[in-house]
């Protein structure tokens, strides 16, 4: 009779141990799941990140190539409908910029004491 209650207690001893297992890897798993979760979900964000990023860099190239191939049929234009070619070097003249209009300037002082002044 001891040996059945022996036994039936290291039974009942064995059940809540693996009963206390079963929970722990149970929530162990669970905790593991949601943070597997949050970090597939971060990852999705920075892809959605980066793709608008590429995005909006397509766009400004897609401009850029649109602007330069117009510029580059006005030049084609120019060459053959108009004659144009680039300058040559005779042609080309460096003009002083000037400073634009200012208030006149009256003094009392005649024109050879502001001569000397200066």
């Amino acid at each position: 009779m001891i040996t059945r209650r022996l036994k039936k207690n290291k039974r009942i001893g064995f059940i809540k141990v693996g009963w206390l297992l079963y929970m722990f890897a149970s929530i162990f798993t669970i905790i593991w799941l949601r943070t597997a979760v949050f970090n597939l979900e971060y990852k999705v964000w920075q892809l959605q990140k980066d793709k608008d990023t590429v995005m909006r860099e397509r766009k400004l190239t897609s401009a850029e190539r649109v602007s330069l191939s117009a510029m580059k049929r006005m030049e084609e234009v120019a060459i053959k409908d108009f004659g144009m070619g680039p300058p040559k070097r005779e042609n080309v003249f460096f003009v002083k910029k000037i400073q634009g209009p200012r208030p006149y300037e009256a003094s009392t002082k005649s024109a050879s004491e502001l001569a000397s002044s200066q």
